[in-house]
């Protein structure tokens, strides 16, 4: 396995991905390490941007969690009354073909996106919010979309056990999982962040599932 890395190496690499990702401006934003925890915080132009910036940390080995403390700083051009935000918004979840046309409601506050509603299944609750974060004039994004899931025959636990037992051996052993009903809890350890992301969609593309409690700890 690889040596743990230092804090000021961790801190090297996370700036030179951050300055690899030309969908970041990185000179503005502050990366701060304190034993593997990194901080993030700065102003973007934008919410794609905030959401590149996060990605870059994660994709760095070494990386234990992260608290992501950017702001955006929207440019005067992409400035926009929330009336007019509301409508564009509401078109591209109506456009999108991986979310229901019914189900989910809409609220725009000072450029700022609230969700809420109810879906059967979580990856149509990512897209709402991935289908939003790259419209100018957006901030930020909250969802709050509850999942219904459907009732189906069989073991949530088996089909999540073997959905990890796909991706490799190793994450099955390395992750284990309680059900409750249809609530999952997940605790074990990965070694990078694409792993624990990974499992986790593994876990919520699961039939049944309507919340997961991630105890799972990345190396």
């Amino acid at each position: 396995m690889e040596s743990m890395k230092s804090d000021q190496q961790l801190t090297t690499d996370i700036e030179a991905e951050l300055r690899w990702d030309s969908a970041v401006e990185s000179d503005s934003i502050l990366v701060l390490v304190h034993a593997g925890i990194v901080t993030l915080s700065g102003r973007v132009s934008s919410l794609a941007e905030l959401w590149h910036a996060q990605s870059a940390v994660h994709r760095v080995y070494g990386v234990q969690s992260l608290d992501n403390q950017l702001v955006v700083s929207l440019p005067h051009q992409h400035v926009y009354q929330d009336v007019d935000l509301t409508r564009v918004a509401e078109a591209v979840l109506q456009w999108s073909s991986h979310i229901p046309p019914q189900g989910i409601e809409l609220k725009v506050a000072m450029g700022w996106i609230y969700l809420t509603g109810e879906v059967a299944f979580d990856y149509q609750r990512r897209a709402a919010t991935e289908a939003l974060c790259y419209l100018a004039g957006v901030r930020g994004v909250t969802n709050e979309i509850r999942l219904t899931p459907k009732n189906l025959a069989g073991s949530v636990k088996k089909d999540i056990e073997t959905a990890l037992a796909r991706q490799s051996r190793k994450m099955k052993s390395a992750i284990e999982v309680e059900v409750i009903e249809s609530d999952v809890v997940l605790t074990g350890t990965v070694n990078s962040w694409s792993e624990h992301d990974k499992a986790l969609v593994s876990v919520w593309s699961t039939p049944g599932v309507s919340h997961v409690t991630d105890h799972i700890y990345v190396l």
